[in-house]
């Protein structure tokens, strides 16, 4: 009968886990195809953001 309560709790604690990690992968799949290449190594792992770049600033000092 008590099965039910940790099985609750792992499912509680899995699903906005997994979400996180759903939406992440929206994000940075969203922030290549903006950019239109490949940013494997430029990408923020916690966020799914561009990370600044010297190639940034140099777009900005150009405009």
């Amino acid at each position: 009968m008590a099965d039910w309560i940790p099985r609750l709790v792992i499912l509680v604690a899995a699903i906005p886990f997994i979400w996180y990690f759903i939406a992440l992968s929206k994000n940075i799949s969203k922030t290549e195809k903006e950019h239109g290449r490949d940013m494997t190594y430029e990408i923020n792992p916690f966020t799914g953001m561009k990370m600044p770049s010297s190639e940034d600033e140099k777009k900005k000092e150009m405009d």
